[in-house]
């Protein structure tokens, strides 16, 4: 099967869009303002890279606050994407962590974050044969395996409750190569499975 290359991929955004609606009448104050008629302002939704920052011990103090005797946990999972980190959540099983809604602030339930950062890369092929618009493409890719450090952390202090490092070992070539130069040549890594990773998180979810 032909591999194909294509553009730069952009990472999934969410917007959210708060709209404050009232109708004013001689007789009281409408919901969404305050006792001077100023609209009351709403309080700020919490999103995914709100949490980031605690991957480096930084805190989330609108998060929950976590108990490990407690029967349930909501997670939030980030992963090395080239310079930063990026939210990997949807990887987690659906019941460990919370999903955007325009009502309410489900993130708010987060109390714990799982960071798999990596520290270490071999190269071990080039990956070619990739083809654009049909044609056969000069682009490769530097395929490498990798060593990640996952690190459990609680959302609202930052504390560090857990710590392991995991070796991302598949060597198979991407089907898909992205990238805006015809004929470069770029680096890609191995990342964690997610059964390393919910096996590192599940002794802390209280199931």
């Amino acid at each position: 099967m032909a591999k194909t290359a294509g553009g730069l991929s952009a990472l999934p955004a969410m917007l959210a869009v708060a709209a404050v609606a009232g109708c004013g009448g001689k007789g009281g104050n409408s919901a969404g303002q305050s006792a001077s008629g100023i609209p009351a302002e709403l309080p700020a939704q919490l999103f995914p890279d709100d949490f980031k920052g605690v991957c480096s011990g930084a805190s989330a103090s609108a998060a929950s606050a976590y108990d490990a005797a407690g029967k349930a946990h909501k997670a939030l999972y980030f992963a090395t994407y080239k310079d930063d980190m990026s939210d990997h959540s949807s990887s987690l099983p659906a019941d460990w962590t919370v999903q955007y809604a325009a009502r309410g602030d489900p993130f708010k339930a987060i109390d714990l974050v799982v960071c798999a950062r990596r520290t270490a890369a071999r190269e071990v092929r080039v990956c070619d044969k990739y083809q654009k618009d049909g044609k056969p493409s000069q682009n490769k890719i530097r395929w490498h395996t990798a060593t990640y450090e996952l690190t459990l952390r609680e959302a609202k202090t930052g504390r560090q409750l857990d710590r392991k490092s995991v070796e991302a070992t598949d060597t198979e070539c991407p089907m898909l190569i992205f990238t805006s130069d015809s004929e470069g040549t770029v680096d890609d890594y191995a990342s964690l499975s997610n059964t390393a990773v919910t096996d590192f998180l599940r002794p802390h979810m209280g199931h």
